[in-house]
């Protein structure tokens, strides 16, 4: 009962969030849920046996935060101030992609610097690449949230459709594979899943999904009648109420699926690896906040794909 209840409460919550949140209340949202999820990571590495650098990998999470919410900013200053254009020109995107890049190419030489002070040199290189992965699995992956709301048309709408296509594949995995499943998917890293789960969140979500994204005008009318989501857009010019390809949107809500699965299986192969349940206990009934958003981790890159290459419209 415990768990339902929070399921009801974060859900809402994360709704309110999304759909009424300024950009600047949004970001700092997702920055908190990333340093926390970051921590729960880096205590996961340690029950590995293993010596985290958690200054660093905090101040890298922090950084990739921060530089996507200031891109995002003076991309959207509509005019800029004369004493930000150059500010303006060095977040433009290919700038803050040219960032990113030395930010992904430069850490691991940095992290293996600092593991040098490792009193086990056994553990020193696994730690820091263990370190290092956070950036590309939390760190990375949580600012295509902030590029999408902000900047893609009826962004809150996109993360709406992600959210209904996790939530409804977690339900029907959950209740099935409860009461009919009998095959094991991966009893080594996650004892309580079962193909017939699966198949059911597969089946359930796509057709969620599907159905949302042929119905992308009427909902997009709505939120708009109600003020859910923002006007107008800067990344497109096309318009909002574009109707979607049934098979496009039968394929992308397929793939978001599956890499949400691969998402909760990837985080339950690094507790398993830890010997833990839950990789922390902020949530009631439900254990860490990694534990949330671990199918998000690997779904939102699938869904920042097709929305900012104009394949699916909100």
């Amino acid at each position: 009962m415990l768990r339902v209840i929070t399921a009801i409460i974060l859900a809402l919550l994360v709704l309110l969030a999304l759909f009424k949140a300024p950009i600047p209340l949004f970001s700092l949202i997702v920055g908190i849920v990333a340093v926390l999820a970051t921590y729960e990571y880096l205590n996961l590495v340690k029950a590995h046996e293993l010596q985290p650098l958690w200054v660093l990998t905090m101040l890298a999470i922090a950084f990739n935060i921060v530089t996507t919410y200031m891109s995002i900013r003076f991309r959207t200053m509509r005019p800029p101030p004369p004493t930000a254009q150059g500010w303006r020109m060095i977040l433009e995107p290919v700038f803050v992609y040219q960032l990113l890049i030395v930010l992904v190419g430069i850490a691991p030489f940095v992290m293996l610097a600092c593991a040098m002070r490792n009193q086990n040199l056994k553990a020193a290189l696994p730690s820091a690449a263990a370190s290092y992965l956070a950036l590309p699995y939390i760190g990375q992956t949580l600012t295509f949230l902030l590029i999408i709301r902000a900047l893609a048309p009826n962004g809150a709408l996109a993360i709406f459709y992600m959210f209904v296509v996790v939530w409804v594949g977690d339900i029907f995995a959950y209740y099935i594979g409860r009461f009919f499943g009998r095959y094991k998917m991966a009893p080594r890293i996650s004892p309580g899943k079962t193909w017939e789960g699966a198949i059911a969140s597969l089946v359930a979500s796509t057709i969620a999904g599907t159905l949302l994204l042929m119905k992308n005008s009427q909902v997009a009318d709505f939120a708009s009648r109600y003020g859910l989501v923002q006007h107008p857009s800067v990344l497109f010019t096309m318009p909002h109420s574009q109707p979607n390809n049934v098979w496009i949107a039968m394929v992308a809500t397929l793939f978001l699926n599956i890499a949400g699965q691969f998402g909760d299986l990837v985080e339950s192969m690094i507790k398993r690896g830890a010997n833990v349940k839950d990789s922390g206990v902020l949530v009631p009934g439900h254990g860490g906040i990694l534990d949330r958003i671990d199918a998000l981790l690997l779904a939102t890159p699938v869904l920042w794909y097709y929305a900012s290459f104009g394949l699916i419209h909100f």
